[in-house]
């Protein structure tokens, strides 16, 4: 209904850039006619509104299509078909995922579609009867839901800062190991190749680490000059690139490692009137399915065995002694520690910034092997190759409850993906806290952050079931995946633990600062209490503080150790 917007005398032609829009649907011309003349030369934030109309559920598609930076709509349920006003509300939510719009239901058959109902089965924001909007309610309301837009856009975007340093690296501008993550998500034949410059840390040592990020600087952009566009570069970790083939056949992406070689060992990269001159071991997979970062690591392994600007292409008979040792050595040493009760729980204090007190503890697993102890670096990957890993939880938990038996603390457990999959995972977990007579409210599950269990809509409705028995649910290693966001939302978090390479450094680092302030913020808005790990002394704890964290949580505290402290 074009012509209608004509009914404002001037509205449409003095709107100024970056207007406040509202959308009227309805099939009454004279509803459009009370509306604009009831908020006819009113300002917003000193901005005047562009109204929209439509005549029907239809030609409102064909706007929302159009403008996706619409403030408010006022829908009419019963239009071209008895339903038209609830099936655009669907429409809007479901097809055109805008979770933004505020919307408003007007009706003047309040019969047709009885308020509670609407109300419970549609994602409105309100609901209102034709004959109560009053030319001031009708203000207010207005009013009322463009605040809300605006407060849901300013956290929408204090998100996609996040995300957007999340997801950059700092250094070289270029997408980091999280993007390339969400990047081989994706659909359609891809090939990947790492690229690891050889003997970086050693111009680190003898040039220093200014020379060292200039070079890693001039590197990705001649990364970025010498690909086509069906190809996209990563800087993954210091001195490891990765490229990401997309639809290129195996014969050019093999072409392409070759000229790579040749073309970085024959340039001159000139830094601060210094001539270097670099080599590099590629890895390289080529259409292959399953993890291909991992099986491109695999790769480039060989080929540093091979020396240095060699390549290696990765198949199932890839030489990877080691790590198949590696893992074989630990899976046997984990077989034995469990048999014989060498799972060890150690608990490492959390205290409350607010009160000055621990008020919880991480239980945190070791291995006891030959005498010494062993922190999961050395066993955990062969935890998940051999199927252990849910035992260990289960030994965890139970260890957990034995250590909350005689005093009040808080205690959080860690929880993946695979033990959530487990059939007796609930069950279990019910079990053993009766056993103990432990309440499930003292108990916190932590969710291994790197992977997106809300995306599994049978796990997302065990931790819902779980949260609604009495666990509390912590986001761990916030920060390090895009995933925390959709876990935010989707999911019932109590706690977020940012992670700790944003805390360790956070009192000379900016992009820490940034991150971890924006967390925080972020956090905030949310309602969820926020755990700073690695606080290793009294600068950064004194700084995390400052900057609003709720609980701190590392070494500066208390090292873990298997007795609580006294």
């Amino acid at each position: 209904m074009n012509d209608a917007l004509f009914l404002v005398d001037d509205v449409k032609a003095t709107v100024e850039k970056g207007s406040i829009k509202i959308l009227v649907v309805d099939d009454e011309v004279s509803i459009h006619t009370i509306t604009i003349g009831a908020l006819k030369n009113k300002l917003f934030d000193d901005k005047k509104l562009e109204i929209l109309t439509a005549l029907s559920g239809a030609e409102a598609k064909q706007i929302l299509n159009e403008h996706d930076d619409i403030h408010l709509a006022l829908i009419d349920v019963v239009m071209e078909t008895p339903e038209a006003g609830l099936e655009l509300v669907e429409y809007i939510r479901d097809e055109l995922k805008n979770e933004m719009i505020r919307l408003v239901l007007r009706t003047g058959q309040p019969s047709q579609a009885p308020e509670e109902h609407v109300i419970n089965h549609y994602d409105i924001n309100d609901y209102k009867e034709k004959t109560e909007l009053t030319a001031q309610k009708l203000y207010t309301l207005v009013r009322t839901s463009i605040k809300q837009y605006q407060q849901y856009q300013a956290l929408k975007d204090s998100r996609d800062v996040i995300y957007e340093k999340m997801t950059t690296s700092e250094l070289t501008k270029l997408p980091n190991r999280m993007k390339l993550n969400e990047s081989l998500d994706s659909e359609g034949r891809k090939s990947l190749i790492l690229v690891n410059i050889d003997d970086f840390s050693t111009i680190n040592e003898t040039q220093g680490f200014t020379v060292g990020d200039s070079l890693l600087k001039d590197f990705a952009s001649y990364l970025n000059n010498e690909f086509t566009k069906s190809m996209k570069i990563f800087h993954l970790h210091s001195d490891i690139f990765a490229i990401l083939c997309f639809n290129v056949d195996t014969k050019e992406v093999e072409t392409c490692m070759q000229d790579l070689k040749q073309k970085i060992s024959g340039h001159v990269f000139c830094i601060d009137n210094l001539n270097l001159h670099l080599t590099v071991s590629l890895g390289i997979v080529l259409h292959e399915k399953g993890n291909l970062i991992q099986k491109a690591e695999f790769a480039i392994k060989e080929a540093r065995n091979l020396g240095k600007n060699n390549a290696q292409i990765y198949t199932d008979d890839l030489n990877i002694i080691r790590t198949i040792h590696a893992n074989s050595k630990w899976t046997q040493r984990l077989r034995e520690a469990i048999k014989e009760d060498k799972i060890h729980a150690y608990f490492q204090a959390i205290k409350n910034y607010k009160t000055g007190e621990v008020q919880k503890y991480e239980a945190l697993v070791r291995l006891e092997y030959d005498g010494e102890i062993y922190t999961p670096y050395h066993f955990i990957d062969a935890a998940f190759y051999s199927g252990f890993i849910y035992d260990i939880f289960k030994i965890m938990f139970k260890k957990t409850c034995q250590k909350a038996q005689g005093n009040t603390y808080e205690f959080s457990v860690n929880i993946s993906e695979y033990d959530l999959k487990e059939e007796s995972f609930f069950e279990y977990v019910q079990t053993t806290l009766k056993e103990h007579k432990i309440d499930a409210a003292r108990i916190s599950l932590e969710i291994l952050e790197y992977k997106s269990v809300s995306n599994d809509e049978k796990i997302k409705k065990l931790i819902n079931d779980l949260h609604d028995f009495g666990f509390k649910i912590s986001i761990d290693d916030f920060g390090t995946q895009c995933s925390n966001f959709s876990q935010l939302n989707d999911l019932p978090i109590d706690f977020i633990k940012i992670d700790g390479s944003f805390i360790k450094d956070i009192v000379n680092n900016e992009n820490s600062q940034i991150v971890s302030r924006t967390i925080i913020d972020f956090a905030r808005h949310k309602k969820i209490p926020v755990i700073a790990e690695f606080v290793c002394d009294g600068d950064v704890y004194q700084y995390v503080k400052d900057i609003g964290a709720d609980y701190a949580q590392g070494y500066f505290i208390s090292e873990p150790q298997p007795e609580l402290l006294k």
